[in-house]
């Protein structure tokens, strides 16, 4: 273990749940709604799979607003993401303000270095499920990501306390996503403030404060269904 040395003004973590071995790992959002992540390859192995499932979000209702799950605005640097909906019905959020409505059985593309997130349709009584399709070669980055991001975010909520923006990035910069934000002018540019600062927060976050990309509660490595 390498030493980090500003880790004294690191926040408090919260207690871990050991989820590593659930598949799939069901989890609270912050409305007590039920989330679910799942994680499997084909046979005979080839791309590899995220099956996620997202509470309904009806605004109108007691229980709506958005799920603290949904991903927030973010790029991946490496890799296309292949969306397909299951059930339910959800928005796909593009740069410059696109949107495109999904339902059941339709699906999406997200190429590599494009803005995007999603969420449940605020109309839609149905949780979403989502199949997000990965390559192969990208397999273990992707669970090791969902399974410790999605995990410390629940028991954040649990604990009653927010996520540190320094442990998320860290999460972030193992998985070569940064997350999206806000600058004037074209994507690129969106894209480049972005990834300079994943890197920037990350490297502060792990080797000096000390957070780490992955948690033994949270991701073993070898529970992927067929």
């Amino acid at each position: 273990m390498f030493f980090a040395p500003l880790a004294f003004l690191r926040s408090r973590s919260p207690p871990r749940t050991t989820t590593k071995h659930q598949n799939p790992c069901i989890l609270a959002d912050s409305l007590d709604r039920s989330f679910a992540t799942e994680f499997y390859t084909p046979t005979p192995p080839g791309a590899f799979f995220s099956k996620q499932v997202f509470p309904h979000n009806h605004r109108d209702r007691r229980d709506g607003g958005p799920s603290l799950f949904n991903p927030p605005a973010h790029y991946h640097l490496f890799q296309d993401e292949h969306f397909k909906v299951e059930s339910g019905a959800g928005i796909w959020r593009l740069w410059g303000g696109k949107t495109v409505h999904l339902g059941k059985g339709d699906e999406i593309v997200v190429p590599a270095l494009r803005w995007h997130c999603f969420e449940s349709a605020p109309d839609s009584d149905v949780p979403l499920r989502v199949l997000i399709r990965f390559d192969r070669e990208h397999a273990e980055m992707e669970e090791c990501f969902f399974r410790n991001t999605f995990s410390y975010m629940g028991d954040c909520r649990k604990a009653g306390m927010q996520p540190s923006i320094f442990q998320m990035m860290v999460f972030c910069m193992h998985n070569w996503m940064p997350l999206a934000v806000q600058v004037p002018g074209p994507e690129w540019l969106n894209l480049v403030v972005s990834t300079i600062l994943m890197f920037v927060v990350g490297f502060v976050g792990e080797f000096l404060l000390g957070y780490k990309a992955s948690y033994p509660e949270y991701y073993s490595g070898n529970v992927k269904t067929e």
